[in-house]
């Protein structure tokens, strides 16, 4: 297992700061925070890692998954099939207008040109679909050292921008409803979403929900 993560290699997802627990709290409450905007339809995970998060999506929405490490891929294909794909979302061309949710937890801090992802996620979303995911909160003295110490650790975070340079790329992108918010992550399994206006000083990571 690697200390400080460089590349994803077959450690990526199995690391002991990044150990996930099937039915974690953690992707339970990432649930519930979506099924606020959408509970049915057509859902898209990208970078969705060993599939936690989809596993509780899949009963509620028929999914899919991308996913970069190959690894991983191999390792969900028995339970999901074709349902899960080996690919780079910066390379990977998305159908049009075909989802109802795309969810990207901690995906867009490693991406060269998140501006375009983001606006490839916004195109294949119908209208009045919900982008939902999370990115290291790079601002205040919690989210600041935070963020530092996640990108110390992981060496493919490469894009970790300021909550408002965020809702600007989600702005140009055309969303018309962009909610952001909270989450402090106890451990690798477990987190508390927080609302209040104060989030920005106190979490660790930054939530958003972009309706279209």
């Amino acid at each position: 297992m690697k200390l400080i993560q460089s590349d994803y290699d077959d450690h990526y997802h199995e690391n002991f700061l990044l150990r996930e627990t099937p039915n974690s709290q953690r992707n339970r409450r990432r649930l519930a925070a979506l099924l606020a905007y959408k509970q049915t339809g057509n859902l898209l995970e990208i970078g969705c890692g060993k599939a936690g998060f989809l596993r509780q999506a899949a009963r509620h929405f028929s999914v899919e998954g991308i996913e970069i490490s190959r690894n991983a891929v191999e390792d969900l294909q028995p339970d999901f099939g074709s349902s899960i794909r080996h690919a780079n979302i910066e390379t990977h061309t998305l159908p049009h207008r075909r989802y109802d949710v795309i969810a990207a937890f901690n995906l867009l801090e490693h991406l060269r040109r998140p501006e375009a992802a983001i606006r490839r996620m916004y195109a294949s979303l119908v209208e009045g679909g919900v982008i939902i995911g999370s990115m290291p909160n790079n601002f205040g003295l919690v989210g600041g050292v935070a963020t530092l110490l996640s990108n110390f650790f992981d060496r493919t975070h490469i894009s970790t921008l300021t909550p408002a340079a965020w809702r600007t790329l989600f702005q140009q992108a055309g969303f018309r409803q962009i909610d952001f918010f909270g989450e402090v992550t106890i451990g690798r399994n477990r987190a508390v979403h927080i609302h209040h206006r104060l989030w920005p000083h106190l979490s660790f990571n930054l939530m958003f929900a972009c309706v279209k």
